[in-house]
């Protein structure tokens, strides 16, 4: 049986169809480009393949009017047995014709994913700015002895970033199991791992920001007195900390996607568990830490 293995690209359904058409046992590493094109028509047609190299290295393109412009570049075909660089005209050749063949539905099922993978992205991206302009709005409002005004936008701030994790949690398992590289790139990748450990870091810690916004705000409905100030000075110390914290992570958090979205720092045999363990370990650890202190909290 033939293998094949995409890492990293944009999309994985063309690699698997091309696998079956080579002439020897092998693993294919592929990148896609895409541009748009703007005419009308929807006729697609190939531009060509050529081989490069000694190594059979294989560039395929083909465009139409009104559809994406792709090219497929398929490079180091490695035998498992000899652990060299193929270097058959034969495997070249059932590339071409596969590609040939595949490639309109490969296309189109791109095509078909396009609209739901834009507005999964665009969630994502917005909720990590509202995550980091709810935290900044948080840092700015919090000081010691806040009016009851002060306090209704401290808890409406807390509010908009608990929303926007979920928004974030959720648009990220979109794009990790449907609309980005795939589960295979991501799970092989640390860098992907230590950003899951960021924001379980920035997710656990929040907790303590959370309850405290929360109790504090009871305590106010149940007050009477609408001159009492809220919140102490040592509370409002430890919450600023604990708001300095979520800032750091979440500010590392788009430095680590886009290294981790260019494969930098990949292993192919790196057990997933592996990654997963610290992220379980930060968010169950952190977690009952602070949610400890802050059902114990004491002004003492």
């Amino acid at each position: 049986p033939l293998s094949a293995q995409s890492y990293p690209s944009k999309e994985n359904i063309i690699t698997p169809m091309l696998a079956q058409h080579l002439s020897h046992p092998a693993t294919i590493q592929t990148t896609i480009q895409t541009n748009r094109r703007t005419n009308a028509s929807s006729s697609l047609r190939p531009l060509g393949l050529r081989c490069r190299g000694r190594h059979g290295a294989a560039v395929l393109k083909a465009s139409g009017r009104g559809t994406p412009v792709r090219r497929l570049r398929v490079e180091n075909v490695i035998t498992p047995t000899t652990n060299k660089k193929a270097t058959t005209t034969t495997g070249c050749l059932g590339l071409a014709a596969a590609a040939l063949f595949h490639a309109p539905a490969a296309f189109a099922a791109a095509a078909e994913n396009a609209v739901p993978s834009a507005f999964a992205a665009y969630g994502h991206y917005l909720g990590l700015l509202l995550i980091v302009g709810s935290l900044a709005t948080e840092k700015a409002i919090l000081k010691p002895n806040m009016s009851g005004d002060e306090l209704m936008k401290l808890v409406i701030a807390d509010s908009v970033y608990g929303i926007a994790g979920v928004l974030v949690l959720y648009t990220g398992y979109l794009r990790v199991t449907q609309y980005g590289k795939g589960w295979e790139f991501y799970s092989h990748e640390p860098i992907f791992w230590f950003k899951m450990f960021l924001f379980a870091v920035m997710g656990s810690s929040s907790l303590f920001v959370t309850i405290k916004t929360i109790t504090t705000f009871a305590e106010k409905q149940k007050s009477t007195d609408e001159n009492e100030t809220y919140i102490s000075e040592k509370l409002a110390t430890r919450m600023g900390k604990v708001l300095n914290g979520e800032l750091l992570a979440v500010l590392a958090i788009p430095l680590a996607a886009t290294t981790m979205s260019r494969g930098i720092l990949f292993q192919q045999e790196m057990d997933w568990h592996l990654g997963a363990a610290p992220v379980a370990l930060a968010s169950a650890g952190l977690g009952f830490k602070y949610v400890k202190e802050a059902l114990t909290w004491s002004e003492d």
